[in-house]
């Protein structure tokens, strides 16, 4: 069984941090996110060297979710807690990172990507939304809930803290592959539904696929709305320091998913 990596002590978005700081950004942190917000615009260099230094090609076909009882139970809860909208991206979210696990033949636990992609945005639903008086970040929140409900599930511990940990972490700007096959598909599976990054590495009629099957419905709109509220509620936060960033709500409106 495949599980994620050990993170340096400390750093930002994994669990210990999440643990330690329960999501408030400090210095160091916004330091490393800048970092992050840099190394991104590579992904935003003229096509013909995008090829050159970031390996772009094509994608594979569609997948179908793991039928274990444990994937049945998230899927049940997302659709009980989430509206529509959000479900969708979270399944969306899936099937990017499956096909970029594909893509890239990166080694991952394909329950525990489900898992996480599915669970992802528990912190932004009303049941969990700023109810842990602790939690100053949505994702931190969504983490310790999608643990709570796969230790209620008899997951063992290892196994829920990979998913937690994916959760925490996706909300950093880049999460690389050292970190783990799990955090590192869904980050890039979510900020492709999110922002349109490497969709450039997947073949437009795959795209179109997946929103066809789920289609997005406004979402940069709801996205950006709730971007606005985190960032409102939560000032120390990852979400907030994203949604300070130039251009960052102009890349989620020019997603070219929506084009």
């Amino acid at each position: 069984m495949l599980f994620s990596a050990v993170l340096p002590s400390g750093a930002v978005g994994s669990w210990s941090w999440a643990e330690r700081t329960h999501g408030r950004l400090r210095r160091r942190d916004r330091i490393e996110l800048a970092r992050q917000a840099v190394l991104a615009q590579l992904e935003r260099l003229p096509r013909p060297w995008r090829g050159v230094l970031l390996s772009e090609s094509g994608s594979l076909a569609l997948p179908d979710p793991p039928d274990s009882r444990l994937a049945r139970a998230a899927d049940a809860r997302v659709r009980e807690l989430s509206h529509p909208g959000l479900y969708a991206h979270c399944m969306r979210t899936w099937l990017f990172a499956t096909m970029f696990a594909a893509r890239d033949r990166v080694a991952h636990d394909v329950e525990l990507l489900y898992l996480a992609c599915a669970l992802h945005d528990l912190g932004l639903v009303q049941a969990h939304d700023r109810r842990d008086p602790l939690a100053e970040c949505f994702a931190v929140e969504g983490g310790r809930a999608a643990r709570a409900l796969l230790s209620e599930c008899g997951e063992s511990e290892d196994r829920a803290r990979v998913v937690a940990e994916a959760i925490t972490l996706h909300l950093n700007i880049t999460v690389p592959a050292r970190l783990g096959g799990e955090a590192y598909l869904l980050h890039k599976g979510a900020w492709l539904d999110v922002a349109g990054r490497s969709a450039h590495r997947l073949l437009p009629a795959t795209l179109r696929h997946v929103v066809q099957r789920w289609p997005r419905d406004q979402l940069a709109e709801s996205l950006l709305s709730a971007s606005a509220a985190q960032a409102r509620a939560r000032p120390h936060s990852r979400a907030a320091f994203i949604h300070s960033l130039p251009g960052a709500a102009r890349m989620i409106a020019a997603n070219p998913l929506d084009r």
